[in-house]
C-alpha cells in the first residue's frame, strides 16, 4: 500500500510492486506458477517497474537501481518470449492454410519458454523463497536516499530530455536503423515506447495539456483510436503539487507512431516466425516461400517492405512533424 511516511518515489514503486506481488503470491499457490504469471498483468507491472528503475538510476544511486532494473527486465523478457509464441499460435491456428506441424512447432517453443519461466521464478527467488526478491527490493527502496520533490521533478525532466536526444542522435547517424526487424524496427519502437511508459509509471507527475490549435502537421496522428487509447490517459494524483505537462497533440503523435510501428513489426515478424518454423522442420527455401505466400497472401508486406515503410513514416515523424523536438520543447518550457 502507499505509505505516506516515504517519499513519492518510494510510493511509485510500491504501486507496481504490490500489483506484481499479488500475482506472485497467486502463482506460488498454483501447480502452474509460470502460467499464472503469464496470464496476469505482470508484464505491464514489470514495464512500469523497469521504467522507474531506468529513471531513478539516472538521478539517484545508479548501482542500486540498475540492479533492480536488470531483475525486472529478466522477468519481463521471459514473459515476452512466451507472448511471442502465444500470439502466433493464436493467429496461425485460425488459418486453415497453416500446417499442423507448424502449430506444433510453435507450441513446443511456447512450452519450453513456460518451463524456463518456472525455473526463473524459483532460481531468482520470485516465488518459494525464504528471502523473496520483492522483499529485498522493498528494503532497497526503503533505505534509498530520495531527493526533495522539486529537485526530483527537475532531474526527471532532464531524464526525458536526455532519452529523447539519444533517440534523435542515434537515428540521425544511423545507429537506429531498419536493416533488421528485431534490432531495428523493434528497437526504435522500444525506445519511443519508453517515453510513454515513463509517463504512466510516474503516477501523475506527467500530465497532458489540451491545445485547441495544435500544429497542422500533427492532425494526421490524431485518430479516434489514439485519442481513446488508455495509455494516453494520465493518472491524476492529488499529492503532486506541480506536474510536468506535454501538449496533448504531441504526445498523441508519439502514441500513433508507437502503435503503427508495432503493427509493422508484427507483420514482418509473422513472416520471420513462419520461415524459422519451416527451417526447423527441414523445409527448403522454395517450399517456405510458397507456404508464406499461401498463408499470408500477396497483400502482406515482406520484411523488406516493412523496413521501407518504417523508414518513410519515421522520417515524417522525425523531420516533418518534428514530434520528438516538440516533446522536448514541452519539457524545456516546464523547466523555466
Amino acid at each position: 500500500m502507499k505509505n505516506k511516511l516515504f517519499p513519492e518515489g518510494y510510493n511509485r514503486f510500491q504501486i507496481h510492486l504490490n500489483a506484481l506481488n499479488d500475482t506472485l503470491e497467486a502463482a506460488q499457490l498454483s501447480n502452474e506458477p509460470a502460467l499464472v504469471v503469464f496470464k496476469s498483468n505482470a508484464r505491464q507491472s514489470l514495464f512500469y517497474l523497469q521504467a522507474l528503475a531506468r529513471i531513478y538510476k539516472e538521478i539517484h544511486n545508479k548501482k542500486r537501481f540498475e540492479k533492480m532494473r536488470l531483475a525486472f527486465k529478466m522477468l519481463e523478457d521471459q514473459l515476452g518470449k512466451i507472448d511471442y509464441y502465444d500470439g502466433f499460435i493464436k493467429l496461425f491456428s485460425k488459418n486453415k492454410a497453416v500446417p499442423k506441424s507448424i502449430i506444433q512447432n510453435l507450441k513446443q517453443h511456447y512450452n519450453l519458454e513456460l518451463n524456463n519461466l518456472n525455473e526463473l521464478l524459483i532460481e531468482h527467488n520470485w516465488i518459494n523463497a525464504e528471502k523473496p526478491k520483492i522483499a529485498n527490493i522493498q528494503n532497497e527502496l526503503a533505505t534509498a536516499s530520495w531527493k526533495k520533490v522539486e529537485e526530483e521533478r527537475s532531474a526527471m525532466a532532464q531524464v526525458f530530455i536526455k532519452h529523447i536526444e539519444e533517440i534523435e542522435y542515434k537515428y540521425e547517424i544511423g545507429i537506429l536503423n531498419f536493416n533488421d526487424l528485431e534490432h531495428g524496427v523493434h528497437e526504435f519502437r522500444r525506445q519511443l515506447r519508453w517515453i510513454s511508459i515513463y509517463a504512466q509509471a510516474l503516477n501523475g507527475l506527467i500530465q497532458l495539456k489540451p491545445i485547441e490549435n495544435s500544429h497542422p502537421t500533427l492532425n494526421f496522428y490524431l485518430t479516434k483510436q489514439v485519442l481513446e487509447s488508455p495509455f494516453n490517459k494520465m493518472p491524476e494524483v492529488a499529492s503532486i503539487s506541480k506536474s510536468i505537462c506535454f501538449q496533448s497533440a504531441n504526445f498523441y503523435a508519439l502514441s500513433w507512431m508507437i502503435a503503427e510501428s508495432g503493427k509493422l513489426k508484427d507483420e514482418g515478424l509473422g513472416t520471420v516466425c513462419l520461415e524459422t518454423a519451416m527451417a526447423e522442420l527441414g523445409k527448403s527455401e522454395a517450399e517456405t516461400q510458397k507456404l508464406v505466400i499461401k498463408i499470408l497472401g500477396n497483400t502482406k508486406r515482406s520484411p523488406k517492405q516493412v523496413k521501407e515503410e518504417m523508414e518513410v513514416i519515421t522520417d515524417t515523424f522525425m523531420y516533418d512533424a518534428k514530434v520528438l523536438f516538440r516533446l522536448k520543447r514541452d519539457i524545456f518550457r516546464e523547466l523555466v
